[in-house]
């Protein structure tokens, strides 16, 4: 597979092993037990703070560039850049990190298909 294809599919992220099943639980970024289609263990799979690690490098080279040329532009009050880059934080993070997760997730799937066993 590409990696257009691979981040597509992490856009929405299913089961990497039937592609179906949902890879997180409701309104979460935890990882289901196992998955509803096809029973692969998914719960030990869970890459914890793995794609926060990424998040971070990927926040800080786009938010703090955007602040700088913000603040040489318009030069606002500094309360204006705590709460408007505050909120562009949390909206990147909301936005990207279940797709982060769930590309980790199956680049571990493709890379030790061994340990995802349906026992």
């Amino acid at each position: 597979m590409s990696l257009v294809a691979d981040l597509l599919f992490a856009m929405k992220p299913r089961c990497p092993a039937c592609r179906r099943g949902r890879l997180f639980k409701p309104y979460s970024v935890s990882v289901v037990e196992e998955c509803s289609q096809c029973h692969a263990k998914l719960g030990k799979h869970d890459v914890g703070d793995g794609a926060s690690v990424f998040l971070i490098f990927l926040l800080g080279v786009s938010i703090v560039p955007a602040a700088w040329l913000f603040e040489c532009l318009v030069a606002p009050p500094l309360w204006v850049h705590v709460v408007l880059w505050g909120f562009v934080a949390l909206g990147m993070i909301a936005l990207i990190l279940p797709t982060v997760k769930a590309f980790i997730i199956l680049l571990e799937y493709r890379h030790r298909p061994g340990e995802w066993k349906k026992n």
